[in-house]
């Protein structure tokens, strides 16, 4: 079971941005209430970069 912290990658596109209260489309990063925390980003791997380095530094 997912913890809270744990944050998930999704690629957002234009039709679904003002499901995620966003601006634009793109890579975000999202808790597990489907709250956006990080973004956006230009790809997955920028995505994921930025969700470990958030870890790291939260020590979460």
């Amino acid at each position: 079971m997912a913890s809270p912290k744990d944050l998930s990658a999704i690629d957002l596109h234009s039709e679904d941005v003002g499901d995620y209260n966003v601006t634009e489309p793109g890579w975000y990063a999202v808790n597990d209430a489907g709250k956006v925390v990080l973004g956006p980003f230009t790809s997955l791997a920028e995505c994921e970069r930025a969700m470990r380095d958030r870890k790291r530094m939260t020590g979460a």
